[in-house]
């Protein structure tokens, strides 16, 4: 039978099960052998015992109370009472070092008002715990300079804060205060990013370039590519905007209901969508010629970069003679005063793509939390490194096929219950849990679950 409590040192006496909650009754078996108050050993006795309630992490659906025998004793020498040392628990907080540690791991996962009602605490305890690990986390955080760094800034908590990240590994690096250039200067310096950066992805903000070439000489700094060729398309919007307008208002509705077949690029087109896109451009001149530019500029960055410069050079020339020319306006002054950056891509074909994504991410946290506070937040980002989901992880002892059919089934199962253990409900990994009959668990309460117990409660 699986040992429910599963605590090093407690014997189990009895345990029951009253709708929604466990009641473990326990005992720890370890002796006080020193009285605290006076230091002299061997002259404890028993003098009864005091029960205890302590909080532990949820299991089978259900919160968990332990309720411990504490032992009690009296000192022969001086006199004094005291009770004995339970290993594995926090006793301020009358709770488990375990159940602290999952509430601490799901800080960085799950809303705490979800936690609490997991745990079966009030939800100011909750917010004590992880406020404390937010604490420790930033006091102890040191970020790992990566060799191509991605700079970009978003707003969080009302305010807009520079985010670093690992373009190359994509992994978030640090988020700071504010995006102010003597902030991005004062983390790049403590952080002694020179000798380490390799290259900078950013987008046209000219204080991120500027403190780049003033901390790191002689590092290349590249235009993030996702922002230039969105100028492109930025500018074949503007003229079908234009031209509808002057169409009338119900050409103009038409256009704008078929614009996704204008953004999206020419290779990624049905047969379908072709055909119509064709017959739009045959009857619209002008604007055939804003969609010609715009995917002949998307073709510039898949060429090397000496065909590359000779090919930008003819487009900006092409797009200057336009009768679209007042349209791509900002594209054409984007080149004409980042020349250098948008073509150091050609060298160093590094993206600040993954910087955009944590940007999202970072966003959608910010809109779940209401009220979070920046720490809150940032640790929440960093806390995770791995955004990306891992691989699922098959035990090597089973066969090739059975792997194959367990992957495929432990796949299946974290997407419908979106990550969430089915015994403690806490959100997870895919390499930190494990599908065994039947239901996703985390790798505690796999070890804690009962194959013989009823099911869980839901």
């Amino acid at each position: 039978m699986t040992d429910i409590l599963d605590l090093h040192g407690w014997r189990v006496i009895s345990s029951n099960q009253d709708q929604d909650t466990y009641t473990i009754e326990a005992e720890y078996e370890t002796p006080l052998e020193a009285c605290p108050k006076c230091g002299v050993i061997g002259r404890l006795y028993r003098h009864g015992t005091k029960p205890v309630t302590y909080r532990d992490a949820p299991i089978r659906g259900c919160h968990v109370q332990i309720l411990a025998r504490v032992q009690r004793y009296r000192c022969r020498d001086c006199g004094g009472t005291s009770l004995q040392a339970l290993g594995g628990m926090q006793h301020d907080r009358r709770m488990t070092e375990r159940c602290i540690a999952y509430i601490e791991g799901q800080a960085i996962r799950d809303s705490w008002t979800r936690i609490a009602e997991h745990v079966g605490c009030d939800e100011k305890t909750v917010r004590n715990v992880a406020q404390a690990f937010i604490d420790r986390f930033n006091a102890e955080y040191r970020p790992r300079v990566p060799e191509w760094l991605g700079i970009d800034e978003t707003k969080l908590a009302g305010s807009m804060r520079g985010i670093f990240t690992d373009v190359k590994n994509r992994q978030p690096v640090d988020i700071i205060p504010t995006r102010d250039p003597r902030a991005v200067a004062q983390w790049l310096h403590s952080n002694q990013a020179q000798g380490s950066v390799l290259g900078v992805s950013t987008d046209m903000h000219r204080p991120y370039h500027k403190v780049v070439h003033e901390l790191l000489p002689g590092v290349p700094v590249v235009v993030d590519k996702f922002h230039v060729v969105r100028m492109a398309g930025n500018g074949l919007d503007q003229a079908r905007i234009r031209l509808g307008k002057a169409a009338g208002k119900k050409t103009n509705l038409g256009w704008k209901r078929s614009k996704t077949l204008l953004n999206k690029a020419h290779r990624n087109l049905s047969e379908k969508q072709l055909w119509n896109l064709e017959m739009w451009l045959d009857n619209e001149p002008e604007l055939a010629e804003a969609y010609r530019l715009k995917e002949d500029f998307y073709a510039i960055y898949d060429m090397p970069k000496a065909d590359a410069t000779k090919a930008l050079d003819e487009w900006i020339e092409r797009c200057k003679a336009s009768p679209v020319k007042k349209d791509f306006r900002e594209i054409l002054s984007a080149l004409r005063n980042w020349r250098e950056p948008i073509l150091a891509y050609f060298d160093h074909p590094i993206t600040n793509g993954y910087t955009e994504a944590l940007n999202g991410v970072a966003k959608v946290i910010n809109r779940q939390g209401r009220g979070y506070t920046f720490d809150v937040i940032r640790v929440r980002v960093l806390g995770r490194v791995k955004q990306r989901r891992s691989p699922m992880l098959v035990p090597q002892s089973l066969g090739p096929i059975i792997r194959e059919w367990y992957a495929t089934r432990k796949a299946a199962k974290y997407e419908e219950t979106g990550g969430r253990c089915e015994s403690c409900f806490g959100v997870f990994d895919p390499e930190e849990m494990v599908w065994s009959r039947g239901k996703l668990y985390c790798r505690p309460c796999e070890v804690r679950t009962d194959p013989d117990a009823d099911e869980p409660l839901h």
